[in-house]
């Protein structure tokens, strides 16, 4: 009898672990299955893993404020801020039965490829699921004495292409540019020549008065309730796509060492591995892969450009990010959803924590963001919607429009306080 007992005891305890065993690998262990990519004649092995987002969150840190605004930064940020990042509701339009005019002054042609034809040839709505439609846009040079606003795009303004006078005394002027302060000019220039010119500020930061980001993270209303599903090849795990092969901050020198440790694929003009189109078309052979280097030129405050949010978070894939401060990633990512080159002594050491997160399954931890957050890309590259034009038609009818004059430029906008030191090996 005892016997009999001892030995049903034996096989509850084996039949526990057993259970116990094949639960840990089904929930944390990929799941491998035959190769779905050929490339170069040869079979990519791939992997395949389900998260199940109906199941309890892995985190429980409240999500209120979970960008860690200070109050000092929230005061900051115009109503149009305010929406976009806090997600407020709208205020009523002052004029709703207005029609605003926008001037695109002397570049309106040049940079319409991107903000209205997404590098195609059709010409698309620019106030397409804008929340406001109430505006139109004219590259006319006439318009500037009727003209509601003027935008300005500053990379490619010389000094001679400022307007000899201003147009009616409550016209708004705008200066737009997308690039860090490292790059603010395309031509020799300088920013003190536009000191006391501006009254608004349309750049990628949130504390612009028109904030037009590459791409914005927002929370869901209602935590998603769904399977996603991971497909990505187990051979290679990181990826990267860059044409501009410099960078003050020794982008491609930290790459060189990173490749010492795991294997990266390069795609573009900076590798061997091409993909059609630079900012054209997009590259579906970086969809495979599990992690991307989202590598920016600069390392200046925020600037987060369609390197991470189209390259890395719309393919699904785990960015890997240098460029602006750890403060930027943590109030403009999901959390928990990239990793990033300053939290690791050495490139060795980043690689070492990558085949970690792969050959344990952690990795799945890095998708545990879309339950709660979703990411958009707003930027007109590789077809995208550009929404440069309906944010300046919102703020147009949302913001406040009170007397203000950038009379000194670099208070806003400096090399020296907004961009920080390059990586040293």
């Amino acid at each position: 009898m005892a016997v009999g007992i001892t030995n049903r005891r034996w096989f509850i305890l084996l039949a526990t672990a057993a259970t116990t065993m094949f639960l840990v690998m089904v929930i944390y262990k990929p799941k491998y299955y035959e190769p779905i990519i050929i490339e170069n004649n040869k079979i990519v092995p791939m992997y395949e893993n389900v998260i199940n987002f109906s199941e309890p969150r892995m985190s429980k840190k409240p999500l209120q404020n979970w960008r860690g605004l200070t109050k000092n930064q929230t005061h900051r940020l115009s109503v149009l801020g305010r929406i976009l990042f806090l997600q407020e509701d709208p205020p009523q339009p002052a004029k709703p039965d207005h029609k605003y005019q926008i001037l695109v002054w002397k570049y309106g042609k040049t940079i319409e490829n991107r903000h209205l034809k997404r590098f195609g040839k059709e010409e698309f709505d620019p106030f397409e699921d804008c929340s406001v439609r109430n505006c139109e846009i004219t590259y006319e040079d006439a318009a500037l004495t009727t003209a509601d606003l003027v935008i300005f795009h500053l990379h490619r303004m010389k000094k001679e292409d400022l307007p000899k006078k201003r147009g009616p005394k409550e016209q708004i002027w705008a200066f737009l540019t997308d690039e860090s302060p490292n790059h603010t000019f395309l031509n020799k220039n300088n920013l003190t020549n536009y000191n006391g010119l501006f009254n608004w500020s349309m750049t990628y930061r949130m504390d612009s008065d028109i904030p037009v980001p590459y791409g914005r993270t927002i929370l869901r209303q209602t935590p998603l309730d769904d399977t996603f599903t991971i497909n990505k090849r187990k051979d290679v795990l990181v990826a990267i796509l860059g044409s501009n092969c410099g960078g003050k901050n020794k982008r491609w020198d930290y790459v060189k060492e990173l490749q010492k440790h795991i294997a990266v694929d390069v795609y573009g003009g900076c590798g061997t591995l091409k993909c059609p189109g630079h900012f054209k078309t997009d590259c579906p052979a970086i969809d495979s892969y599990l992690f991307y280097l989202a590598f920016e030129n600069s390392n200046c405050d925020e600037y987060v450009t369609e390197k991470l949010w189209w390259n890395a978070f719309e393919k699904n894939s785990i960015p890997i990010v240098m460029g602006a401060t750890k403060e930027s990633y943590a109030k403009l990512l999901p959390p928990k959803s990239y990793l990033n080159i300053d939290d690791y002594a050495q490139p060795k050491d980043l690689a070492t924590h990558i085949h970690y997160l792969n050959m344990t399954g952690h990795y799945r931890e890095f998708f545990e963001w879309k339950r709660d957050f979703e990411v958009l890309n707003e930027h007109g590259y590789f077809q995208s919607k550009s929404y440069h034009y309906c944010r300046v038609c919102e703020a147009l009818n949302y913001n406040t429009k009170n007397t203000k004059i950038y009379q000194d430029l670099s208070g806003f906008w400096s090399v020296s306080r907004d961009c920080h030191p390059a990586w040293n090996a």
